[in-house]
């Protein structure tokens, strides 16, 4: 699981923690990565007490991105979801749109309000469903 979802989400869920790679790390964590317990949370006074500081120059988001790499180089036919990302996160939609280029057999399905332009490249293998998020996710 690819995700830039801070809140831990996945987890939280039952996803396997070991499974969850946080491309921007997360916000239920201190920058030592160690989780950060609700008593402890008035000792937080800046952001770069959290994971999400410094996140990408840590050792464990390395670990996790070579995790990823192994991943993807054994299982190169994968579907991306993407649920409410904007044209303009200039983060992600690169991002995205990299895999894509670098991975011919992996797809994406794409929710959002409203579509987001795809290179025509990759259009074939792109799924837009546009509206509201709940109403289309209870749709499936």
């Amino acid at each position: 699981m690819l995700t830039t979802n801070v809140e831990d989400r996945f987890v939280q869920a039952g996803f396997p923690e070991q499974s969850v790679f946080y491309l921007e790390g997360r916000l239920t964590h201190r920058a030592d990565h160690t989780p950060l317990q609700k008593q402890d949370l008035a000792e937080i006074t800046s952001g770069d007490q959290l994971e999400t500081a410094g996140y990408p120059d840590s050792r464990q988001f390395q670990e996790k991105l070579r995790d990823l790499n192994r991943f993807l180089a054994a299982h190169p036919r994968f579907v991306i979801l993407e649920l409410g990302v904007s044209a303009g996160n200039g983060f992600l939609r690169p991002l995205i749109s990299q895999m894509l280029q670098a991975f011919p057999a992996s797809r994406l399905a794409e929710f959002n309000l409203q579509p987001n332009p795809v290179p025509v490249q990759i259009r074939h293998r792109v799924v837009q469903v546009d509206g509201d998020l709940e109403q289309n996710l209870d749709g499936l």
